[in-house]
């Protein structure tokens, strides 16, 4: 992976990963967004899809790494498993000035974001004193995702939301709506919402030597009331939803919303 300078540096050092996979559509945008914010960017990401990884580290299991180019890398574990690899092998005394995850396919928003593994990544990286951002796009249609919010207003998105790390204070879930980024404008602060998950549901089946398994599911609400600051209620109105992960410290200067686009 070559290494392109960012005209207007925001940090020395950017470590990304993610979730979706090293092979994934959302990584490849993510570090073109952190090229135009860093002066290096490291990619330590899953060998494979591990979406629903939560936080969760491998404590059964040795890890394994494979390299992809200069400072990218794929490792077997979990995102997590990237983020503490990465912390322990390559950066020392010198962590990293900001942790990015994703671009996820697909919103974390509601109940998804406490098994989110694009998340957990951000956790993982915040709980040993890292600043650190999850990106995630919506999609109406998984077969033609529109990166195009997150491709033009992410750089925007994490340069609004870096000054709070002067206090200690960036950790941040921050969705983009399924639409066309010509009807986005601004990112608004939001609450987590309670979710549409009902209940857990099993779908059986029986592999080729008779033996039962079972895919894990949920059903869901399909009509369900959310609060107007909402993360579903932001997507819901063509916004960016930019939500706290550890305290409720608000966007920086205090305030509900902020503009992506120069006016």
């Amino acid at each position: 992976m070559s290494q392109v300078v960012a005209a207007d540096p925001m940090v020395r050092r950017i470590l990304i990963t993610n979730d979706d996979g090293v092979a994934a559509p959302g990584l490849k945008v993510l570090v073109d967004i952190a090229r135009r914010l860093a002066e290096e960017v490291w990619v330590v990401a899953p060998e494979h899809d591990r979406s629903g990884a939560g936080q969760s580290i491998s404590l059964h299991d040795p890890l394994r790494v494979y390299r992809h180019g200069e400072r990218h890398f794929a490792v077997s574990g979990t995102p997590a498993d990237c983020v503490l690899y990465a912390l322990a092998e390559w950066f020392g005394e010198t962590p990293p000035d900001l942790v990015l995850s994703g671009i996820n396919a697909g919103a974390n928003i509601g109940d998804s974001v406490q098994y989110s593994g694009t998340v957990g990544a951000v956790l993982s990286a915040e709980h040993l004193g890292i600043p650190a951002i999850a990106l995630s796009q919506a999609f109406a249609n998984r077969e033609q995702i529109d990166w195009s919010p997150v491709m033009e207003l992410g750089e925007a998105a994490i340069r609004a939301l870096w000054p709070a790390a002067g206090d200690g204070k960036c950790c941040w879930n921050v969705n983009f709506p399924a639409c066309d980024v010509g009807q986005v404008s601004h990112m608004e602060y939001a609450g987590q919402s309670a979710g549409s998950i009902a209940r857990p549901r099993l779908l059986p089946g029986q592999d080729s030597r008779g033996l039962s398994y079972w895919w894990l599911g949920f059903d869901r609400h399909t009509d369900h009331d959310v609060p107007d600051d909402s993360d579903v209620a932001v997507l819901r109105r063509r916004g960016v939803a930019a939500s706290p992960l550890r305290g409720d410290q608000g966007l920086p200067g205090n305030r509900t919303s902020v503009p992506l686009r120069k006016t």
